[in-house]
């Protein structure tokens, strides 16, 4: 057992989870075993070609779904963030939230702030016109709704307003498991609720009052369910619900060729139709559909046809993803115009390169240092551990600890 592991249970309390007794059916054996590394290489391949989907679409390809990737980005958030929270849980009996919104601050502020700096000083040093109403907006998070509103007006941070939908669903979900953490029914029929209360709200606004595309697509009340599924599939695999489910699309690679051949047709039908199919359909099956390909990219991870997801240089742009979609909003746009007398190929290698130049300086400048200050904030004390003094509580404890070492770190 590792330091790391016994540092998350350091003060915890012995509350445990009320399972129900029904027997459930265990999971298929290639998905257990994917569950159970400590980490999960295949996601971080999945969050590289959701920000490469939105660097092409912002490049210029006008028929690359660069909001298919953000759709991704929503789903695995979900899944991560709730996965990790049922960690806690399992190992201390309970969270803190306080540890919470700190560990979430430490992971998504400092590279935002960092690139809100860079971008409004520029744009000071060579006299480009700032919104101020949307800049100070996207620095409290909450630019989606500004946006929603007031139209998106296709600046540097015009798309923090996923950020502002992400923010905002840590500040209600955290306290919402907080409640649900020991009953698991509980959560998933609560999630289930939630998801079909938003599916109906996006339907009312569209066919019955006739509320912007926009609005649809950047506000809170309308993108929660896509998080949501993320949080919904995390809760049934850590309890193996639908187990025998999960063995049937985890019981042959070819399965998630159909997984992935339906996103592209909804893709399809999402460039046919336009933000009708998009709002009323597509943001009720592709996260659906995404959660299912998680759960077979996780399973079939060792396959020729998902191997390439576990490719160093892959997961390597999968960790440095947040920082790509930050700064590919600031890069994409002007390198095509600045090499507008080049062929395609030499102006989007060049982007591409600058937006990965950039991102790894943020991740290694910014992002690295502050996410090590996050072990120091958990367990569920709500107290905050200097290292000699978890280094201390862990050497107390170590003769008396077992915790299995499974799931995403």
């Amino acid at each position: 057992m590792n330091e790391s592991a016994l540092l998350q249970i350091v003060d915890a309390g012995p509350l445990p989870l009320q399972r129900d007794s029904k027997e459930r059916s265990p999971l298929p054996e290639n998905l257990k075993t994917g569950l159970q590394l400590s980490q999960l290489p295949a996601l971080d391949g999945l969050r590289a070609v959701g920000a490469f989907l939105v660097v092409f679409y912002h490049f210029g390809f006008a028929y690359v779904p660069g909001g298919f990737g953000v759709l991704m980005f929503f789903v695995l958030s979900g899944f991560l963030i709730t996965w990790l929270l049922l960690k806690e849980t399992e190992q201390s009996g309970s969270i803190s939230l306080r540890h919470f919104y700190v560990r979430r601050s430490l992971r998504i502020v400092p590279a935002f702030y960092g690139y809100w700096l860079l971008y409004v000083g520029l744009a000071l040093i060579f006299h480009k016109t700032i919104i101020w109403n949307q800049a100070i907006c996207a620095l409290f998070y909450v630019s989606n709704y500004f946006q929603a509103i007031h139209g998106n007006l296709n600046t540097g941070l015009s798309h923090a307003w996923s950020l502002g939908i992400e923010e905002q669903f840590y500040l209600l979900w955290a306290p919402l498991f907080f409640l649900l953490r020991k009953r698991p029914n509980r959560q998933v029929w609560v999630l289930l609720g939630l998801i079909v209360t938003v599916w109906v709200h996006r339907e009312l606004l569209h066919f019955v009052f006739g509320v912007s595309q926009g609005y649809i697509y950047q506000a809170f009340d309308t993108r929660a369910d896509h998080l949501l599924m993320g949080c919904l599939l995390a809760v049934l695999l850590r309890f193996g619900f639908l187990g025998g489910f999960w063995r049937a699309i985890c019981s042959r690679p070819a399965l998630s060729v159909i997984t992935t051949s339906l996103l592209l047709v909804s893709v399809a039908l999402q460039i046919h139709f336009g933000s009708t199919y998009r709002d009323t359909v597509a943001f009720v099956v592709d996260p659906v559909l995404v959660a299912l390909l998680i759960v077979q990219t996780i399973a079939f991870r060792g396959t020729v046809l998902w191997r390439w997801l576990q490719f160093a240089w892959v997961r390597y742009l999968g960790r440095i993803s947040y920082s790509i979609y930050l700064y590919q909003q600031l890069v994409m746009d002007p390198t095509r115009k600045r090499l507008v007398g080049f062929p395609v190929i030499v102006q989007l290698a060049a982007a591409v390169a600058v937006v990965i130049l950039l991102a790894s300086a943020s991740y290694f400048i910014i992002e690295r240092p502050f996410l090590s200050l996050k072990d120091r904030f958990r367990g569920t004390s709500g107290r905050y551990l200097r290292p000699e003094s978890q280094r201390s509580q862990v050497g107390q404890i170590q003769a008396n600890l077992e915790v299995p070492h499974r799931g995403i770190s």
